[in-house]
């Protein structure tokens, strides 16, 4: 949910004290903890193929990053690994490409991973981190996984946080993935102290 619909929460329900310091906190770090489980790989059609997608903005008007998992679709499709890309809209800006062309072979596997969109120096940074699975080791926290751009940005508090639940997704081989969740959502404040935390588990459908 979005620090305005959070906002209004307060007004409802008298919250007080450090609630109220949670939610009128200048946002300008947001994370997303993710979680997939894979249930029968097939290396042979490419499958699964996943995408989370994460950022500020509406994705079909705004900026906003794609997280492509056991593929790459740019410049032309590729199959294992992942890519990170940056988009205004229906507009591409950048990606960036790792570990292909190793792709998913444990059924059973579960892969974990947080996507960040952060304001920091007048730049909005999105990055992948804190990645583990089987297949891929550890991966994030690396510049491999991380897209830096100037912004106009200075804080997150309007991010609608259902945007990502609603365009992330399987987009080939849903019958391939156990579950495919959102766990944790954290908000933190230009000083880097946790404001705000929604541990609701989200399914993506």
């Amino acid at each position: 949910m979005s620090v305005r619909w959070m906002a209004l929460v307060v007004l409802f329900l008298g919250l007080g004290g450090s609630q109220l310091d949670a939610v009128f906190s200048t946002v300008v770090r947001v994370e997303e903890d993710w979680e997939v489980q894979v249930a029968s790989p097939d290396a042979l059609l490419d499958l699964p193929q996943i995408v989370t997608v994460f950022g500020p903005d509406n994705p079909e008007t705004g900026v906003h990053a794609l997280f492509e998992l056991n593929h790459g679709t740019l410049p032309t499709f590729g199959e294992g690994g992942m890519q990170l890309q940056y988009w205004d809209g229906e507009s591409l800006r950048g990606y960036k490409r790792q570990k292909a062309p190793t792709e998913f072979s444990t059924a059973g596997e579960v892969v974990k991973f947080t996507t960040v969109t952060e304001i920091d120096k007048g730049d909005l940074v999105l990055s992948v981190t804190q990645g583990t699975s089987t297949t891929f080791g550890t991966f994030g926290d690396e510049s491999s996984l991380r897209i830096r751009v100037n912004s106009s940005l200075w804080n997150l508090n309007y991010m609608d946080l259902e945007s990502s639940i609603r365009h992330s997704r399987v987009t080939y081989g849903a019958n391939h993935v156990s579950r495919f969740r959102r766990n944790t959502v954290r908000m933190y404040d230009s000083g880097g102290d946790l404001v705000a935390t929604d541990s609701t588990v989200r399914d993506v459908r």
